[in-house]
């Protein structure tokens, strides 16, 4: 699937997502000043409390939102996939609930990665967080290189997609996996098959918007034992590396 938004669509979500966020900060400005009044009774810091809550979701909702459409803002660079995903580890870690346990394999020797590290960022964290939703107790993430995949062409720092090796990194649940009708429809903003009241349905359409900005792709195959999404990206080979050195 390639998400395609027009001129117009595009300034019309950065501008949206702008205003949206002036007067959400407004929220927060005075929500901060009211709950810090001791004087107030129970009930009202709850409700308080609960607007607080409510508008933090709005603002992360918008900044989803603008992330889809939000075109890469740092130029691409070359990470080593270990130290990356050491680096994110906390972060991850925060996104599972107590009875999931969320495992990385990712060996040392891989090729560098040749994107930008903040949007890669979004990517993983998106779909790490729908995994860690959708699992029983199990949460996956394998990072491996490979040669030879058929993938788009994009000129990256002096050298094209096509003559790198991919990196690709799948993110595994053992939830009850995608219903067949629901697949055609999985990267759709705003559609979701969750039950819960604030799920938003972006986590998907960030994750492959991201993906494809940094020249790679995002896909997804799942069973009754669970689901799997692959995102594959740039890479580089030491003698690449080498070369534009």
């Amino acid at each position: 699937m390639q998400l395609v938004f027009s001129e117009f669509q595009d300034q019309l979500v950065r501008g949206l997502a702008h205003r949206m966020n002036n007067i959400l900060s407004l929220f927060h400005g005075y929500l901060g000043m009211l709950m810090d009044d001791q004087k107030l009774n129970p009930v009202t810091k709850e409700g308080l409390t609960r607007v607080s809550e409510g508008a933090r979701e709005a603002s992360d909702l918008m900044d989803r939102i603008n992330a889809i459409t939000r075109p890469a803002s740092g130029s691409p660079r070359d990470v080593n996939p270990a130290d990356y995903f050491r680096q994110l580890a906390p972060t991850l870690d925060g996104l599972r609930t107590p009875k999931v346990q969320l495992t990385v394999e990712c060996p040392g020797d891989l090729p560098a990665m040749c994107v930008d590290t903040s949007r890669v960022k979004l990517a993983i964290v998106e779909l790490v967080r729908n995994a860690c939703e959708a699992a029983y107790s199990r949460v996956t993430i394998r990072v491996s290189a490979e040669k030879g995949a058929e993938q788009p062409e994009l000129f990256l720092g002096g050298v094209t997609t096509r003559d790198c090796e991919w990196l690709k990194i799948e993110v595994s649940d053992d939830g009850a996996g995608i219903r067949n009708a629901d697949a055609p429809r999985i990267y759709e903003p705003f559609f979701s098959t969750k039950k819960k009241n604030h799920a938003a349905g972006l986590g998907l359409a960030v994750a492959l918007s991201c993906a494809q900005e940094s020249g790679g792709t995002l896909r997804h195959r799942s069973s009754k034992a669970g689901a799997t999404f692959e995102m594959r990206l740039p890479a580089r080979t030491r003698e690449q590396l080498r070369a534009v050195a």
